[in-house]
């Protein structure tokens, strides 16, 4: 026989078991999606929809049926198409109800109001603020259904073609709000030429909505369709470039295109405005660059103090309250960063309220999925009370009372936005109005009888779906009644804010969003800001005013160099500086060009009865979750590797789920060779509850081995000998599991399995003449390693992450785990896990990651030989310590020939601590949290473990004698395409024979 090397029973083992250690459930770290209540779903099918809703919003789904269905007759109409199938709608009440969804895996952030999935083309969105957010909403997306129809579902054109467009054919030619963002940039002379649009600090949704408003008002809005369909085309998917599509159907350059765009942009929303201010007044809150906004202003009562929502830590959008005259900032009130108490301040919808002493504020949030108000000490931070809002979904500007026993805010229910007041004193709410109008941002007038509100109650029409603008409102708070307040005529209304002086709000006359006046009674508006850009904030209906009560200051939200500053109008300014036109002779909310051909966009967005059906519903159904395929993956190759080599093979995934996400099965199927070559795993998991659960099946075949050969004589003769051998440890899994999220941050898991596993060998051998290579004999044998092993194994972990990611890697927050896995069978032991991860940032951009990380094996077999022993040199652990990199110069040989220092390393129980400084490239150079178009980290760190058993001690610990691994280094961490994070480090290992520094490359070794 050929010289064939032995293959240790232990080691084989040890190939299926290194993994042992790991998480038999769900992720190991990770935030959870909560499904904090269940959502008992019905269909409402219309002609080309099926709606999938549940009870409390039965009556507002009835309107977005026939919104729907209007919005599907105008896209056919303008894009000249039908959709291949019926569009899947899902929807929820409110927003936090949204974040909960199954359909979209991941996080939902707050500034996500709806998403259109490729998979199923599911549309799947929260009902907005009012029924005309919600309508726009849902053109958006269903726009996104119809590119997807067309294109096909992999979208691969830049944000601004597809979301630019979906904004477009949704808004039309007219949007002061994209306004305000064009008038900038020209200001700035940083308008884009049309190839700069990929460009992340141009904002795809506003440029790409006013490029789209160029092309269809000048080539007609057949162009905005002709260049989708030719996008579709063979021609168009041979091209992959966009601009190039856009070259061929305009027949322009695009050199020449963004000339005249541009041009455009100058003539007809610039130079008309004349002297207007850059600024409103004096700047209180500045940012510090583009990547800062500054919103939600609060002043209070004396004008002393604001408050506002900030993302100046760069990291999260948090509430600050500073000098109202300086700018100084006093404290952060509320720090959202890796801190798990809210799931959001709303800072799109809302701001806070002080109360009539200046000392407390009132902040609307989502706290573990419901709406609460918080009151806070603004003095030294503490949250003084939080009180929970029953039969609502979402809390918007809260509005403090002036005898401060009462707090009026606007709530949505059921779908629709109403107005409530809270007795603090009995902590009861009541309801002030309750329709399918949109009622918003309550302010109260000085003797606290009356409140101040926007509305769409007086310019809309629900029979006819039309929606005008919001007014100004003004309702007797003892009895509920209603009444216009006349300002502006046909003119969105924003911000009211009621002082001694007047009723201060935001309109535009003109197309500029500015402040005005009005007296409390009525009568005509009072201009008191001249600004060139806009009063706004990130929506056009986001809160961005406050004055004092006192009627000393005034703090607006100003669009300037490209991000949101905050500042302030005081003095003689407060009374205004002219009356205000009812109406300007140039409109600068007008996206150019004027003079528009062949439109076909406006006009149907102005026909409120174009496509709208009396009544859409035909039939409503319980929900059924039956399964259809999601996608299934290309053949691809998977490479297992471990102690013995590698195994390659090929395989084919697929994925099914219902039509709400709550039932998934995946499986896999990879082949290589015959049928003991077969691996699979097929899995289930269950999501219709808080409590998740599943299983999967699996067959895992590890395949190592070589060809060996030699002259061996047989019968006299020399014959070549040559012996293919393949050892196969093939692992048969069975497991259940499940888990809980408490919260964002925190979870239990559970899990069970039982798992075979078997270890053979094959030998084919084949015998070759030496000198005419004729195959003279040829033998297989099959032959067994080991007896096969059978384990069952019982997993309980409790989970806590509140880390807040960078590009490359945690910067801020906690993440542990602490897990007990005892196993039983032919081996009884128990795995222990303790993992803990703290990351803080002294001063941006610096994070210092600190981390302390224990398994262990303990029990009966927790020395047997049979499982694999846990090493401390690997690069995740202790970085430089790697089997390669020693050599026989640091090698002291024991009596069995093995390498001591090695060995040193290897036990049943590992201790590893470590401590990194990471800041990314750019920012040491800017002082902010920036990594440039390609993310780079510099890190240094210092790495120290130690791996013992139940015969020795670590160094340090009573009398032990185990040593421990140290190491320092330095290197960069790079997020290449987005997902791999590469690394690159000199490390210097501090207790080795040569610990002279040496490189090493990894692929996320770090922590």
């Amino acid at each position: 026989m050929a010289n064939i090397p032995k293959l240790v029973t232990a080691a084989a083992v040890a190939a299926s078991l290194s993994g042992w250690a790991q998480p038999a459930a769900a992720q190991y770290f990770g935030q959870n999606k909560v499904q904090y209540r269940s959502f008992d779903f019905q269909v409402l099918e219309t002609e080309h929809f099926d709606i999938h809703y549940y009870p409390e919003e039965e009556a507002v789904t009835q309107d977005v049926a026939r919104l729907a269905e209007r919005w599907y007759a105008r896209l056919a109409r303008v894009l000249g198409h039908q959709l291949s199938s019926r569009q899947p709608l899902i929807l929820y009440a409110s927003h936090p109800h949204f974040e909960q969804t199954n359909v979209i895996e991941g996080m939902l952030g707050e500034g996500t109001g709806g998403v259109t999935e490729s998979f199923k083309r599911r549309i799947v969105m929260p009902v907005g603020g009012g029924l005309a957010e919600t309508d726009h909403v849902l053109g958006h997306e269903l726009v996104h259904a119809f590119q997807y129809d067309i294109l096909g579902p992999n979208l691969n054109f830049p944000l601004w073609f597809i979301e630019g467009m979906a904004e477009y054919l949704s808004i039309g030619s007219h949007d002061p709000h994209t306004a305000v963002w064009l008038r900038d940039a020209a200001l700035s002379e940083r308008l884009p030429a049309v190839r700069d649009l990929s460009h992340p600090r141009f904002f795809p949704y506003r440029f790409g909505h006013a490029f789209w408003a160029y092309v269809g008002g000048r080539w007609g809005d057949r162009a905005v369709a002709e260049i989708l369909q030719t996008a579709a085309s063979p021609a168009g998917q041979r091209a992959r470039d966009p601009i190039t599509v856009i070259e061929q159907v305009l027949g322009i350059s695009e050199k020449e295109l963004s000339a005249a765009w541009h041009a455009a942009i100058l003539s007809t929303m610039l130079r008309p405005l004349g002297d207007r201010d850059a600024e409103a007044g004096r700047r209180i809150i500045e940012p510090d660059d583009e990547q800062e906004i500054n919103v939600g202003p609060v002043l209070s009562p004396d004008g002393s103090r604001l408050a506002f929502l900030s993302s100046r830590s760069r990291v999260s959008i948090d509430l600050y309250v500073a000098d109202a005259a300086t700018g100084r900032i006093e404290r952060k009130l509320i720090s959202t960063a890796a801190n798990p108490h809210f799931d959001s301040l709303q800072f799109i919808s809302s701001a806070g309220a002080w109360d009539p002493s200046g000392q407390r504020l009132a902040v609307g949030a989502i706290r573990t999925g419901r709406p609460v108000l918080a009151l806070f000490n603004a003095n030294n931070g503490d949250r003084e009370r939080e009180i929970e809002i029953p039969n609502v979904d979402e809390v918007f500007q809260p509005a403090w009372s002036p005898d401060g026993r009462q707090i009026a805010f606007s709530a949505l229910a059921g779908g629709y936005s109403d107005l409530w007041v809270l007795d603090l004193e009995s902590g009861a709410a009541r309801r002030l109005t309750n329709d399918a109008f949109a009622d918003l941002q309550p302010s109260w007038s000085p003797d606290g009888r009356r409140l101040v509100f926007l509305s769409d109650r007086f310019s809309s029409s629900l029979r006819t779906m039309q929606f005008g603008d919001y007014e100004l409102a003004v309702m007797d708070v003892a009895t509920g009644r209603s009444t216009r307040l006349p300002a502006f005529q046909g003119i969105r209304h924003n911000s009211p804010q009621w002082s001694r002086e007047g009723i201060y709000f935001i309109a535009y006359p003109d197309g500029v969003p500015d402040v005005y006046r009005i007296g409390s009674e009525g009568g005509a508006p009072v201009r008191v800001t001249r600004l060139v850009t806009g009063a706004t904030a990130i929506t056009p209906t986001s809160p961005a005013l406050s004055i004092a009560a006192g009627g000393t200051r005034l703090a607006v939200v100003v669009y300037r160099n490209a991000t949101y500053e905050i500042q302030a109008v005081e003095g003689a300014q407060l009374r205004g500086l002219a009356p205000a036109p009812v109406r300007a002779t140039v409109d600068a909310g007008q996206l150019p060009p004027v003079n528009r051909l062949g439109e076909q966009v406006d006009p149907i967005l102005a026909a409120p009865d174009f496509g709208l059906p009396a009544d859409a519903a035909r039939s409503v159904e319980e929900y059924d979750a039956k399964l259809s395929l999601d996608y299934i993956g290309q053949e691809f190759g998977v490479t297992t590797f471990n102690s013995l080599g590698g195994y390659v093979g090929g395989g084919i995934a697929m994925s099914f789920s219902d039509m709400l996400g709550d039932h998934l099965v995946t499986s896999l199927v990879q082949v290589n060779g015959g049928f003991e070559d077969f691996g699979g795993q097929v899995g289930y998991l269950n999501r219709t509850r808080r409590w998740n659960w599943g299983g999967f099946v699996e067959q895992i075949p590890y395949v190592t081995g070589g060809v060996f050969g030699g002259v061996e004589t047989i019968d006299g003769r020399q014959v070549f000998v040559e012996q293919l051998v393949r050892d196969r440890t093939v692992d048969r899994r069975v497991m259940g599991l499940t888990q809980y999220p408490f919260s964002r941050a925190r979870r239990i898991e559970f899990g069970a399995s039982l798992r075979h596993l078997s270890f053979n060998r094959d030998i084919d051998t084949r015998g070759f003449a030496l000198n005419t290579g004729q195959l003279l004999f040829e033998d297989q044998q099959d032959v067994r390693l080991a007896d096969p092993l059978t384990l069952g194994e019982l997993t309980a972990a409790f989970v806590h992450d509140t880390s807040l990611f960078g590009a490359t890697g945690p910067i801020l927050g906690h993440r542990s785990r602490f897990e007990v896995s005892p196993a039983f069978g032919d081996l009884r032991f128990t795995n222990v896990i303790a993992d803990a991860r703290h990351y803080v940032m002294p001063f941006t951009p610096l994070t210092i990651a600190a981390r302390a990380l224990h398994i262990g094996r303990y029990g009966a077999d927790a020395e047997s030989l049979r499982l694999s022993p846990l090493f401390v040199g690997f690069p995740s652990l202790v970085r430089g310590y790697d089997a390669g990199s020693f050599d026989f110069s640091d090698c002291e040989i024991n009596p069995v020939g093995g390498c001591a220092t090695v060995e040193q390393l290897i036990g049943s129980r590992l201790l590893v601590t470590g401590v990194e400084l990471r800041a990314p490239l750019v920012g040491l150079f800017t002082g902010a949290l920036e990594y440039g178009p390609l993310p780079v980290e510099l890190i240094g760190f210092f790495d120290a473990g130690v791996a013992w058993d139940e015969s020795s001690r670590p160094a340090g610990f009573g009398n032990g004698t185990r040593p421990w691994a140290r190491s320092v280094g330095t290197g960069v961490r790079v997020n290449a395409f987005g997902y791999m994070i590469l690394e690159l480090n000199a490390v210097r290992p501090l207790d080795r024979v040569d610990n002279s520094w040496r490189f090493v490359f990894g692929i996320r070794p770090g922590f």
